[in-house]
């Protein structure tokens, strides 16, 4: 568990993802949970989509969600492996459309949620693309960031879910 909270911690870092000032102390607010993420991945073409539930608390101004879905290459399940897989999607790509990225909110109630995830495509504008996400296993990492979360007190308000999951193909 630790090595995947550490590996997304590391992606963000590697993707210029900086988490936002806190906007609320983290000893005011209970850790984030995830109950649980879906066992099957619906890919279709570039798009995918992340099932999960999960409870943050202090509302969703600094708060951030990042999911990630890897397939293929040597060890998807290893750190900085998305551009030595086959297939990459994660979350990311929301900060084209909003510097806060992908965020939550973070009320205090359970929450079931359907998340997009996309291509990456040119991830630190490299020459990377990735391939499409194929019928069978893929690794999976969701991770909730409260509005407690800076990257000077990590792993503080920041809860993470790793494993392996189905990908259904509708491509």
């Amino acid at each position: 568990m630790r090595r995947s909270v550490l590996a997304a911690a590391a992606t963000l870092a590697l993707a210029g993802t900086a988490l936002p000032a806190a906007s609320a102390s983290a000893a005011e607010l209970p850790a984030p949970e995830i109950a649980w993420v879906g066992q099957h991945i619906v890919a279709n073409g570039s798009d995918a989509y992340i099932q999960a539930k999960f409870r943050c608390w202090g509302g969703e101004t600094g708060t951030h969600l990042w999911a990630s879905v890897k397939q293929g290459g040597p060890d998807p399940t290893a750190e900085g492996s998305g551009m030595t897989s086959d297939a990459w999607y994660d979350t990311n790509y929301q900060y084209a459309n909003d510097p806060a990225g992908q965020t939550i909110q973070c009320d205090g109630r359970w929450h079931v949620n359907r998340f997009v995830v996309k291509l990456v495509d040119h991830p630190f504008g490299t020459d990377f693309v990735s391939g499409k996400l194929q019928k069978g296993a893929a690794w999976v990492q969701f991770c909730v960031f409260d509005s407690s979360a800076t990257d000077d007190n990590f792993p503080t308000g920041f809860a993470s879910d790793s494993s392996w999951k189905t990908v259904i193909a509708q491509h």
